[in-house]
């Protein structure tokens, strides 16, 4: 299991983590996206890409925006920063 997907369902701790939901539209995830891509790290701060703060749940259409950059950062920011405030509120 990559590192990042193993930092995200650590932190989330899925019930069932072959049924996560897509963070967007909350159909079946596929992914773990990183919402900054890794190139964008460097090598002085790489392992700050697979922070749970960058990672967000995508299913394979959403993802493919994501990619396409039909989805901005910050809206996945948004999106997944009210996530982890959900589950820091439990």
């Amino acid at each position: 299991m990559q590192k990042h997907t193993k930092n995200y369902l650590q932190f989330f701790k899925p019930h069932d983590e072959q049924n996560i939901p897509c963070e967007v539209c909350a159909n079946r995830a596929v992914d773990i996206h990183h919402i900054i891509p890794r190139s964008k790290f460097g090598k002085k701060r790489k392992e700050e890409q697979d922070h749970v703060e960058n990672l967000i749940a995508l299913c394979r259409v959403c993802h493919d925006m994501a990619h396409d950059e039909k989805f901005s950062k910050d809206y996945l920011s948004k999106i997944h920063f009210k996530k982890i405030k959900s589950i820091n509120t439990l």
